[in-house]
């Protein structure tokens, strides 16, 4: 019972661990159109009104 517990918090953290930095990314997008042009290897997707990679 403790060896599912303590394996089910060691997972919880490498997961917390490995998902922090994507997030951190995915604020630091651009989020207009002007911030869009000067960013490199982005472009402004006018579907979805967000700057995504090229």
């Amino acid at each position: 019972m403790i060896s599912k517990i303590l394996s089910g918090a060691l997972l919880a953290g490498f997961m917390l661990s490995v998902a922090a930095p994507i997030v951190a990314v995915a604020a630091d997008a651009p989020k207009t159109k002007a911030d869009c042009k000067k960013a490199k290897d982005m472009k402004w997707d006018k579907t979805t009104k967000s700057c995504v990679k090229k």
